[in-house]
């Protein structure tokens, strides 16, 4: 009799625990943003991958807004993947000329969930423009954060 008192008394601790940790993550708050763009480094650009850790992580803070820095767990978004073709104003119709990043968001209770941003070049605004390929890399970076936050 024990024993099975014992057993039920430990599933209901057990129970308990794991509502608290799913109500942490249906909260939808979160301690903090950890940025891993360790993979973009690894193909050759550092530059680029140093770059867009800072970027990224003020985009996902802005649009999180509030929902970060509060209690719960820590958000981590890898970034895997980003393409961005070579372009002189060409159509933006073709899909091979869009400019693509991909990554996951890790959520804790919730595990990874792959993300893939697709956007035109011209999105980055007109091509003959200073600066327009860092444009180009913000805009991903941007719309990036914001299907972050959506799914966080």
């Amino acid at each position: 009799m024990r024993k099975h008192l014992a057993i039920l008394f430990c599933a209901a601790i057990l129970s308990l625990a794991a509502n608290a940790n799913e109500a942490i993550a249906r909260d939808n708050s979160y301690r903090s943003v950890a940025v891993d763009t360790s993979r973009i480094a690894a193909t050759g650009h550092r530059h680029l991958a140093g770059m867009m850790k800072p970027m990224l992580a003020g985009e996902i803070s802005k649009a999180m807004g509030p929902r970060l820095g509060q209690r719960g767990g820590q958000l981590v978004v890898r970034i895997t993947k980003i393409r961005i073709p070579p372009t002189g104003g060409d159509s933006d119709a073709d899909a091979a000329n869009a400019d693509r990043i991909e990554g996951v968001v890790i959520i804790p209770g919730r595990g990874a969930i792959p993300i893939r941003v697709q956007l035109p070049p011209s999105q980055a605004g007109a091509w003959y423009l200073e600066e327009y390929n860092e444009r180009r890399v913000y805009r991903l970076i941007e719309a990036f954060a914001q299907w972050v936050a959506r799914e966080a």
